[in-house]
């Protein structure tokens, strides 16, 4: 991890929200390419897991596997 986000939790926090809102319209562009409006409600599903589970996991693994609190 680099030395800026070591020292500074705000910076740790913005990278985390900038990770997070370009993942967030980058798979959602993607994923609006690729379904089509008669799919089965499972793609769906599938597309929401795509979109959101790995901003889940970079919060995760960035504030609690790391300790971003409690350094």
């Amino acid at each position: 991890m680099p030395k800026i986000f070591k020292q500074n939790k705000f910076a740790l926090l913005g990278a985390n929200i900038l990770i997070i809102a370009i993942w967030v319209s980058l798979a959602s562009v993607c994923i609006n390419l690729f379904i089509v409006d008669d799919a089965p409600f499972y793609i769906y599903k599938i597309g929401f897991l795509i979109k959101f589970l790995p901003p889940i996991w970079v919060t995760w693994f960035l504030w609690i596997k790391r300790g971003g609190l409690n350094r």
